[in-house]
């Protein structure tokens, strides 16, 4: 079995080399395409001496949800039946179960695999407590202080050489059966004020080229994304998790899991 993850990125210097370094110890190979960052992520990425991380290329364009499609286009050809690929790999997402004895112990009854997103948050008192500098290995140690629920989101699906993900499209047609068990991701997407405004800043280009998935979800003030302690749980470390349940119910009604398995099964889902 082997792993093959998806990574596109703009402007995350300060927390690029940390996460590729990262996920390369559960990764077999990790393709990074760069969506036209104007800071140091592109040559951050190409100054990681690791076989894992394959620099695909820098494109500047309009960035739209299908575009984790094309990497896995150019490089689908690599993957054999039973691997695995981590379509998403996100900058800021640090896995805490380890995917591969997660993904080892996923029953082939299931075909894709969805996170129990922990999301981590800077807060007042971190900024008060602790200089962050433009390092997200340095800070992310400090953001101690995570929220009460998690968030699911689809992350991993097996490959199959006859899957179809057609050109746009935010996932491959016909995934399959979700395994009901989660994957657990540590969410860092706050980690200084410095990287805060540059989020926001990347994020209204974005919307001004014509990207509708943030637009609703912008305030240009970057201490208005801080929280409150008192509002969250501490982080004691380990795999330890004192967790009240999942805000969204992204799951299967019982009728779909046994269509999909039959169609999958006779073969009509390829």
């Amino acid at each position: 079995m082997k792993i093959f993850a998806i990574s596109v990125v703009k402007n995350e210097a300060d927390v690029i080399r940390y996460n590729l370094l990262e996920a390369s110890k559960w990764a077999d190979k990790i393709f990074v395409l760069d969506n036209g960052s104007t800071d140091d992520t592109w040559e951050i990425v190409n100054s990681i001496k690791s076989d894992k991380i394959i620099p695909w290329k820098k494109e500047t364009k309009d960035f739209y949800d299908g575009i984790r499609g094309e990497v896995y286009h150019e490089f689908k050809h690599l993957a054999s039946e039973g691997d695995w690929w981590c379509f998403r790999l996100d900058a800021d997402e640090f896995y805490a179960d380890n995917p591969v004895e997660f993904l080892a112990k996923v029953s082939p009854l299931y075909h894709f695999v969805a996170t129990a997103t922990i999301h981590f948050w800077l807060t007042r008192e971190d900024i008060a407590e602790h200089q962050f500098t433009n390092d997200a290995e340095h800070n992310i140690p400090n953001i101690r202080y995570y929220e009460k629920h998690t968030w699911s989101e689809a992350r991993f699906f097996r490959h199959r050489k006859q899957l179809i993900w057609n050109p746009g499209a935010e996932l491959p047609k016909h995934m399959g059966v979700l395994c009901p068990t989660r994957i657990k991701v540590k969410h860092y997407q706050f980690r200084s004020l410095e990287q805060i405004q540059n989020r926001i800043t990347t994020r209204l280009e974005a919307v001004k080229n014509g990207f509708k998935g943030w637009n609703h979800a912008i305030n240009e003030d970057a201490e208005s994304y801080l929280s409150k302690r008192e509002d969250l749980h501490l982080y004691e470390g380990g795999n330890t998790w004192n967790i009240l349940g999942s805000h969204n119910k992204y799951y299967q009604r019982k009728y779909d899991i046994v269509l999909k398995t039959i169609l999958h099964w006779v073969g009509i889902y390829k």
